[in-house]
């Protein structure tokens, strides 16, 4: 998980004008009532609320495809993909029903090292943990006709580790889950949305197609694929967030925990 950052998501007037036409890639977390007092609260969208966002994109009448449709014919018309990064359990449990009612493609950036397991990546920034889809609910997500990406084994700063330790969890993350899934797995989000030249290389490298980030901006037909834009979908109105934001910087010595329930 990484903090919310200017350019999320609450509906559809919180990016425009910037979606007029191009791609729309929505980055979620986990599925969940968000927890009061929690400095990350903002990463967590309620099934309601995820619903009640697909419905209103829905309305739109941009069309919901997969990474994988996209990608192959790199439309220019409107279209939204969406995308759920770390595998929460949660989000197999309370998202996969509304995307299987609504009839939404999704892809899901599972954290290869850490199947069945927890959010350990986060515990040292204080958010809490939460269990991850073990294998049996991956190959249900993907029974379900949805997808599966890589988000490394161990969910690392990948420009903070050796290039050595950076090929690994790149390449072996894929094998993992292309062995677990029996088919190719040609997508890759990369952990806080950090990247450079050099490890945009190796995703190259190992085989990947598309590659996201997690800078808000709308794709067009000529966007890098390796450098695909997303935006933070959250529970919070972009107000709420903004003055949460601006209360911190104020009382910078007063508990974060307490501002972030406005966004």
């Amino acid at each position: 998980m990484s903090p919310p950052t200017p350019g999320t998501y609450f509906d559809c007037a919180s990016i425009r004008p910037a979606w007029q036409d191009g791609l729309l890639i929505l980055m979620y977390h986990p599925i969940e009532t968000p927890p009061l007092w929690h400095k990350w609260r903002g990463l967590y969208v309620e099934p309601a609320k995820l619903r009640a966002q697909l419905d209103e994109l829905r309305d739109t009448g941009a069309r919901f495809v997969s990474l994988t449709e996209w990608n192959r014919r790199r439309s220019r018309e409107r279209e939204i993909i969406v995308t759920f990064d770390d595998g929460f359990q949660n989000v197999f449990r309370d998202g996969l029903p509304i995307l299987r009612e609504l009839g939404v493609p999704a892809i899901n950036y599972i954290v290869a090292g850490e199947i069945g397991g927890a959010n350990s990546w986060d515990r040292d920034i204080g958010a809490q943990m939460r269990p991850l889809m073990s294998r049996d609910e991956i190959l249900e997500w993907r029974r379900a006709g949805l997808e599966i990406g890589s988000h490394t084994l161990t969910h690392p700063r990948l420009t903070a580790i050796p290039p050595d330790q950076a090929r690994r969890e790149i390449f072996d993350s894929k094998k993992i889950l292309e062995d677990l899934c029996g088919r190719p797995v040609p997508h890759f989000a990369y952990p806080y949305g950090d990247w450079n030249p050099a490890i945009r290389d190796l995703v190259a490298e190992a085989g990947y197609e598309t590659a996201a980030i997690a800078q808000p901006g709308i794709n067009s037909f000529e966007s890098d694929r390796l450098t695909l834009h997303r935006f933070l979908a959250t529970h919070g109105s972009p107000g709420g967030v903004a003055l949460g934001r601006a209360l911190r910087r104020l009382l910078p010595n007063k508990s974060s925990h307490f501002f972030t329930v406005f966004g």
